[in-house]
């Protein structure tokens, strides 16, 4: 399921939604910008809650106007507006695995290999930190590996002015990367290897910092479409 940056538009607001920090949450407290509407089969009028974009879900038919998927995480039988959702090719195997532990601060790449999966790397990182409005936590779930970007350029907070860039930089939810550790200058040409706070506590805006070396790794060996993200606490 895919709406990132509201590419496929800003979903309606579904039902027993609140307000937090002037922002439109549904009952899991998911916001409503980048996410994705689930309707129950009883009611196509307003969404039930939402789910969140890049979110892996199980196809079981076309309807229509819709999408009949099953959720892999949270389980749930939903109708998706078609805009919402990727069909993913028989080519999309998924041998290739990531995991990022939120409670111990770490990240760890596997590869199935035959009927076994294959541990090929661990580090320490630095996942979100859930404090508004700039920074948000890193958000639970299973995710396809939707994009990459050799390097993925932020704004200082609160403004539209680039304060620097993340390197080697895999986006599998919303505005949440896997990266090598931040360089706070747009124009240095010098990378950063490692922070002290790594493995230590959140810290980050939404995106799962790494050491620099790592995330090439992972930059490198992972493939888009093609890769599991699995988010634990």
């Amino acid at each position: 399921m895919q709406n990132y940056k509201n590419q496929n538009g800003k979903p309606p607001k579904p039902k027993n939604a609140t307000v937090e920090d002037k922002k439109v949450v549904d009952t899991l407290g998911i916001k409503q910008s980048q996410s994705i509407p689930l309707y129950t089969h009883a009611d196509l009028n307003k969404p039930a809650r939402y789910a969140y974009d890049g979110s892996l879900t199980k196809y079981v038919k076309d309807s229509g106007e819709y999408v009949n998927v099953k959720t892999i995480y949270q389980k749930g039988d939903w109708l998706v507006p078609k805009k919402y959702t990727k069909i993913l090719t028989d080519s999309a195997t998924f041998e290739k695995l990531i995991v990022i532990d939120r409670t111990n601060q770490n990240i760890s790449t596997l590869e199935k290999v035959g009927a076994k999966w294959l541990i090929r790397s661990m580090n320490p990182a630095t996942t979100g930190l859930d404090k508004p409005p700039f920074k948000e936590a890193t958000p639970l779930g299973i995710y396809d590996l939707q994009e990459k970007k050799s390097r993925f350029f932020y704004y200082k907070d609160g403004t539209t002015e680039i304060e620097g860039f993340a390197p080697y930089a895999s986006r599998f939810s919303a505005g949440a990367y896997i990266h090598g550790v931040p360089v706070n200058n747009p124009d240095a040409k010098t990378l950063k290897e490692f922070s002290p706070t790594l493995g230590t506590t959140p810290l980050s805006h939404m995106c799962v910092r790494t050491a620099t070396s790592h995330a090439k790794f992972i930059y490198d060996w992972a493939k888009v479409d093609n890769t599991y993200i699995v988010v634990i606490d």
